[in-house]
Formats: structure tokens, sequence, C-alpha cells
């Protein structure tokens, strides 16, 4: 009874060994990612600050969005964009954390391209997606005329 204890002893140090080994792997640092794709920020960039607001492009340009948000919170951007608007690429970048922090916000950035003419929308409420909407969250508006 004796040796099995200690096999299996011997079994579950080796198990944690090699548990943490690859625990320790090196990663990509969350603030160093770059986008999914070979599309990245091209043109005019829009903001927070510019909700409300009216931009013009013509038809077949793209510009980016960039939101600031905070997924670990369960918080994202919903994004409803009108018919002649095409995202091209989606991603989000985390800012870098202080030492010990968890949690940190970054920004949401998507590369979105003026596909038809017309006056074109975006409209995005910042929420966690499973709670109900009560008016109270942050929103965005954004008028693309594409001509």
């Amino acid at each position: 009874m004796s040796k099995i204890l200690k096999a299996i002893a011997v079994l579950l140090l080796i198990a944690a060994v090699l548990f943490a080994a690859g625990c320790t792997e090196k990663t990509e640092t969350p603030g160093n990612e770059t986008p999914g794709n070979e599309t990245t920020e091209t043109g005019m960039v829009v903001t927070e600050a510019d909700s409300g607001k009216t931009v013009s492009l013509k038809k077949g340009e793209n510009f980016t969005l960039k939101l600031r948000e905070n997924p670990s919170t369960g918080a994202s951007w919903q994004l409803n964009l009108s018919e002649g608007l095409s995202i091209l690429d989606d991603y989000y970048t985390q800012d870098p954390a202080p030492e010990g922090e968890v949690g940190v916000p970054g920004n949401h950035t998507w590369i979105i391209e003026a596909a038809a003419p017309g006056s074109q929308q975006i409209d995005g409420i910042y929420k966690q997606s499973w709670m109900n909407t009560t008016g109270e969250e942050e929103t965005f508006k954004l008028t693309v005329e594409v001509v």
C-alpha cells in the first residue's frame, strides 16, 4: 500500500511540474496585439469624441473607428451599421497592465469601408450583452455621407 501511495505522489509531482512548465511559456503581451489580417488603420480615425458628427467619404474609401473598451467587465461595444458600410477588420488591443493589475481597458478598433453611396449610419451601445438596455448606457452615433 505504501509503494502505491509513493507512486501516486511521484506521478502527481511530475504532473504538477509539467503543468507549471506549460504555464510559464512566454506569450505575447496583450498590449502588443496586432490586427487579425493585413488591414491596418488607414485614413481618418474616428473616436468617441466624434460621436454625433457627420463625416464624408468617397465610395470605396475606408476609415478607422476606435472606441475605448474593457471586456474584462463583460461590457463591449455593440455596433449596428447601415447596409452601405462594411467592416473590413475588427480587433481589440489591451493597454499595458501595471505590475500585478488585471482588467485594464484598451481599444476596440474597426476598419470600415464606405461600400455604397448615400447617408449611412453607425449606432453603438456599450453594455454587457446579457443586461437589459436602461438608457443609461454609453452610446455612439456617426453619420457617414458616402459620395
